[in-house]
């Protein structure tokens, strides 16, 4: 899929599946980001140039077909093990693209949350071992900076292998999640062979877990460049194929 001296994709075909690739990284996707078009904002990410529902379905079957990608479903009769069943649920987002009547209300698209209710909407695509493999042969990710935080509506958890991110994670959390982490509620675990990522393990990991509250911003307007430079900077650990040198060209 990609050039063997390099890493980097060599065709527009190979950088639309390192695309797909990368896309389920850091969660599996929900097709309905990418039927009837590509929810650019929702996902964060720049399309690829000059592709449509048919190129990225055809990737997506590319993908599954080398063992990179796994289909799973809620949807009754979906079958995701064989390629007949994949085509068909492929086929059936496709035909969104060309009549996306059945996701409108009021002649208004519906938003992707009120979409995902619809019946056979619920599909999701994922990485396999394989696929993360390859992913990161030409991403070449920075796992020691890698930073992941989850959570709910009271407690939160931040794990880093980089005590230093963590740290500043915690004290900047009002700025960058508009809650605040009350200090007496942190416990402090590390990690060996953990489960970063859905399909990734890193040898040893630093694990903050807390109690959190709405916090008022602390900003009296918006946030610096220099706070904002620092935020992007947290999410940058891998490059994003958009940043490497065979991306398309509009």
């Amino acid at each position: 899929m990609e050039n063997s001296e390099t890493g980097f994709p060599k065709t527009k075909k190979d950088m639309l599946k390192h695309w797909l690739l990368n896309l389920a990284v850091r969660h599996p996707i929900w097709l309905g980001l990418l039927f009837p078009s590509v929810e650019g904002e929702a996902l964060n990410v720049k399309p690829v140039p000059g592709c449509g529902p048919e190129d990225y379905a055809r990737g997506l079957v590319e993908l599954i077909e080398s063992g990179m990608v796994r289909l799973s479903s809620q949807v009754p009769g979906d079958e995701v093990e064989s390629l007949v069943g994949v085509s068909q649920i492929l086929d059936r987002f496709l035909k969104l693209a060309k009549d996306d009547s059945i996701l409108r209300r009021d002649d208004r698209l519906l938003k992707p949350y009120q979409r995902n209710r619809l019946p056979g909407m619920k599909v999701s695509f994922r990485l396999t071992a394989l696929g993360g493999e390859t992913w990161e042969k030409v991403a070449e990710p920075d796992w020691m900076h890698i930073v992941t935080e989850s959570g709910d509506a009271a407690s939160g958890d931040i794990i880093s292998p980089d005590r230093d991110r963590l740290m500043a994670t915690i004290a900047w959390y009002p700025e960058l999640n508009q809650e605040q982490v009350q200090l007496e509620t942190i416990k402090w675990q590390t990690h060996s062979d953990f489960e970063v990522l859905y399909w990734k393990r890193l040898p040893f990991v630093y694990h903050v877990s807390f109690a959190r509250q709405v916090a008022q911003v602390r900003w009296a307007n918006a946030e610096t460049e220099w706070f904002r430079d620092w935020r992007f900077s947290l999410s940058s650990w891998y490059k994003e194929p958009w940043e490497l040198p065979d991306w398309p060209s509009d």
